[in-house]
């Protein structure tokens, strides 16, 4: 071998021992933050002072850990937060626990030999690391770290308490004026439906020898009076029999359109003339609808439509404000209409002018022609006192009547609007006659101590 290569040779192990010198003096040491790797020697300490670019990064990485926790408190807070946070704001919360766990190894891995003797290639990368963990607002940093489960505990409480106290204390004060009215009642007001429940659309209870209201349900309700409108036909027919206008013995004669008349009715023929006090039993017993055309047009001169207009004249001059007739018999028609108050009205006046008429009222049944018909007012059978009025039943009102019962001073008139059928009307009425006189007996019985009372003792 010639010299040069000799040379070559020993310069090629120089180099291979040195290098080999470097590689064994040192080993690598990494420290993961985010998404970055940093590597840094663990060599000897070099005299020079670290880099500005190395401090800064260092300074921006230690407070991480309350930079992520304020942001996992606002996130925590929906309540106080008036906007929804923006998309960019999301980045920072959306990497938790990426950056929660890389914040205890920054501490312990690298110390500051390790910090100072970074070479500058490193310190690039360290520098974009740490611009997005510091994205965050400088504010934020200056803030203490608060548990994020602590903050929406305090939020949350104070409505459930509020919320749940306002309710109760309103309910008390609503409770205590609700008793007042029945201790304040005076005795002569009507009664309610609280002192006695009736499974109908509307009632009154009167007590017609005092005037007092015994009891009210829905009394100005406007319901289809049906049958009901046949006591103010008998008002007008027994009004012109007073004034001699007319005989109970006037034979009235009975039209095509009489005969032909449905519903209800009795036994006539055509071209028949029949005493008016033949009709007045048929219309007050039979409740006979043909009686009532026949009735109207001898008295409207052949046109009942005058008759039904002296019919709401009538009406009107008794109070029966809330009222309307469309013909005389109570069939449905549209329009015709009145009330609980206006057909007590109704039976009251027409009582006291011709309380004779309860002798045909009490009657139970009536015979024409061999026909015979009973009164669908089956009070008169089974209830103790009742002798009258009239009941009548339309489909657009249900069953109704207005029924009068005395016993000893005391005479009731009750009305009843709109029962389902013929058996609750009538045990409903009962129950109504019941609850006045009963009352009325209360009453008589203060009134006898209040006068014993006043007697001089002996």
């Amino acid at each position: 071998m010639t010299k040069r290569h000799i040379w070559n040779t020993l310069c090629f192990l120089l180099i291979f021992v040195v290098s080999c010198g470097l590689i064994g003096s040192g080993f690598s040491a990494s420290a993961s933050s985010g998404t970055h790797v940093y590597r840094a020697s663990v060599a000897s300490k070099p005299k020079t002072q670290p880099s500005a670019q190395a401090k800064e990064s260092e300074a921006k990485q230690v407070p991480a850990q309350p930079v992520v926790e304020e942001a996992a408190e606002k996130a925590a807070k929906p309540a106080e937060t008036s906007p929804a946070p923006a998309p960019q704001a999301a980045k920072p919360a959306a990497a938790p626990s990426k950056q929660k766990a890389a914040a205890p190894a920054a501490k312990t891995a690298p110390s500051k030999k390790t910090a100072k003797s970074a070479p500058k290639a490193s310190t690039a990368s360290a520098k974009k690391s740490a611009k997005k963990v510091a994205s965050a607002p400088a504010k934020t940093v200056k803030k203490k770290t608060v548990p994020a489960a602590k903050a929406p505990v305090k939020v949350t409480s104070k409505p459930i308490k509020t919320a749940s106290i306002a309710p109760a204390s309103a309910a008390k004060k609503t409770a205590i004026p609700a008793v007042a009215p029945k201790d304040t009642a005076p005795v002569n007001q009507p009664g309610s439906s609280k002192e006695l429940y009736l499974n109908v659309k509307a009632a009154i209870l009167v007590n017609m020898t005092t005037g007092q209201v015994y009891y009210e349900h829905n009394p100005d309700k406007t319901i289809a009076p049906a049958s009901i409108t046949k006591l103010l036909t008998l008002y007008l027919v027994r009004e012109a029999m007073a004034q001699g206008r007319i005989a109970s013995s006037t034979p009235i004669p009975v039209s095509s359109k009489a005969v032909t008349t449905g519903g209800s009715r009795m036994s006539l023929k055509r071209g028949e003339k029949v005493p008016l006090d033949e009709l007045i039993k048929g219309i007050s017993v039979v409740s006979a609808n043909n009686a009532c055309v026949a009735v109207a047009e001898y008295m409207g001169n052949g046109d009942p439509s005058r008759f039904v207009s002296e019919m709401n004249a009538k009406a009107r001059k008794i109070g029966m404000t809330s009222s309307q007739f469309k013909n005389p018999n109570g069939l449905p028609a549209s329009g015709q209409l009145s009330t609980a108050r206006d057909i007590a009205k109704l039976s009251m006046s027409y009582l006291r002018t011709f309380p004779e008429s309860l002798k045909v009222h009490s009657l139970t049944t009536h015979t024409y022609h061999g026909a015979t018909h009973r009164n669908a007012n089956s009070l008169l059978r089974t209830y103790k006192g009742v002798d009258g009025l009239k009941t009548g039943f339309v489909c657009a009102s249900g069953y109704n009547i207005t029924a009068t019962a005395k016993r000893g001073n005391t005479r009731l008139v009750a009305v009843v609007l709109g029962a389902q059928n013929s058996g609750i009307r009538q045990r409903e009425t009962a129950k109504l006659l019941d609850y006045g006189f009963k009352r009325a007996a209360m009453e008589e019985n203060l009134g006898d101590r209040a006068a014993d009372s006043g007697k001089p003792k002996v």
